[in-house]
Order: structure tokens, then sequence, then C-alpha cells
């Protein structure tokens, strides 16, 4: 797949702002065809929207709560639907949140692990004989805070531990025919809640010595989606920090 030549079609949840908008923008700008997914970012994805395609690029939109059984399916249908054809998945999706050990309940696991594991599960599910055909790829949206996790973030953390062993595993089922990597990035999006000091603070403890941004980890995409040889990866997007 040379997503470059082939009009390639690129599915993103969770596209319409933050990480998932600077992954669908530079798909665009590798020429690709580009759905996006929302929940409730409605302006931003008709502003995304409006922008790509003011610059010639092909754009679906797709509004869905990832909490109803059944709805990251519906985005893939609907996208293979409109194209008629799927290249590369993007399972960007995500909530997180702060959940101290002596308030978090069973209900906070289950809407990490709804969100962030059993939606992107059902999404490949659905794209699986799509992508088979194309000879694509899936790549999840990880956290490198799995391998050097934080207080207070527990169920979070545990739901995308189990992405990261759902792409494992998935590479290892869904070959020779599909690719499944993930990316884990570090501090590569400030949080909103943060000011300067805090980001300083925070790159103190990275060999780089600095964050990331968005755009570091839609590069990191974009090379596992044209990576051929190259499944059952999770790529650190953290500046070093999981060498520490």
């Amino acid at each position: 797949m040379n997503t470059q030549q082939s009009g390639a079609v690129i599915a993103v949840t969770g596209g319409a702002h933050r990480l998932g908008a600077a992954i669908v923008q530079r798909a665009a700008q590798q020429q690709m065809r580009v759905a996006v997914h929302y929940h409730h970012a409605y302006n931003d994805a008709i502003a995304l929207a409006a922008t790509l395609r003011a610059a010639g690029s092909e754009v679906f939109l797709y509004q869905a709560d990832f909490m109803q059984p059944g709805a990251a399916a519906g985005f893939v249908d609907a996208v293979c639907a409109h194209y008629g054809q799927l290249d590369v998945l993007v399972n960007n999706a995500g909530i997180w949140g702060r959940t101290p050990f002596d308030t978090a309940t069973g209900a906070d696991f289950g809407r990490f692990n709804r969100i962030n594991v059993e939606a992107a599960f059902e999404a490949i599910q659905a794209a699986r004989p799509w992508l088979a055909a194309r000879q694509g790829a899936v790549i999840n949206i990880c956290d490198a805070g799995v391998y050097r996790p934080w207080r207070a973030y527990a169920p979070y953390l545990a739901s995308k531990g189990a992405l990261t062993q759902l792409t494992h595993s998935l590479a290892l089922e869904l070959a020779p025919d599909i690719r499944v990597n993930g990316v884990a990035p570090g501090l590569a999006l400030i949080p909103e809640d943060w000011d300067a000091q805090r980001t300083v603070q925070a790159s103190a403890h990275i060999p780089l010595k600095r964050a990331g941004t968005a755009a570091d980890v839609a590069q990191a995409v974009l090379y596992l989606a044209e990576a051929r040889y190259v499944t059952g990866v999770i790529l650190p997007v953290d500046g070093g920090v999981t060498l520490r």
C-alpha cells in the first residue's frame, strides 16, 4: 500500500480535534482520503472539514457516541459504504481522567474499557474484511504511561495496557493480511489545564528536555501506515521517557 499513490482511505476515530485532527491533517497532506469520527466536537469537525476541503482533500464526517455498543462498527461501515474501501484505521478515540485509588469504582473501569478498548476492538472487527482486501493497517493510540505509570490513574492506565496487549494479540491473529501497530505518546499533548510552568517542570524529566506535539505523534502514525514490514510494534513517542 502506497498511501500517496493509491487514493488510500484512512479512518480516524476521535479525529476532529487535538491529536486526532493532527493525524487527519497529515494524512490529507499525503493525498489520502480521510474519514473523521467525532462525538461532541461538532464545531471542530465542521471547521476541520472546511479547511481540508478548501485544500482539495476528500473528507467524510460521522458523529457517534462510542459508549453505545455497535457505534464504532457503525462508523467503519459508513466509511466503507462512502468510499468503497478502507486502507488504514486509526483508533484514536479515548477518554482519560484522574481516579484516585480510594474513590475509583468498577464503573470507572467499565467506562475507560468501553471507549479505550472495546470500541477499538469493535472497529477492527468491522474493518477486517476491508483492510484485508487492501493489505491495510490498524494503528492504535496507546500511552507511554503504561510503562511508567502515574499515581491516581489506575483505571485509565489499565485500559491502555489492555489496548497495548490487544495490539500485540491482533498483530499475530490478523497477519499476514493486516498489520496492527500502536503509538504510545508521552508528553506529546499538553493537558488543557496545564500552565507553562508545569510544562517546563514535566519536561525536565524527559531525556530530550522538551514536550512533544500532536504533529510528532501524527508523524509516527503515518510512518506505521506505510511501514509494510512492521507489525506488532508499540512505537513510543515520548522523548525517551521509557528509557529511564
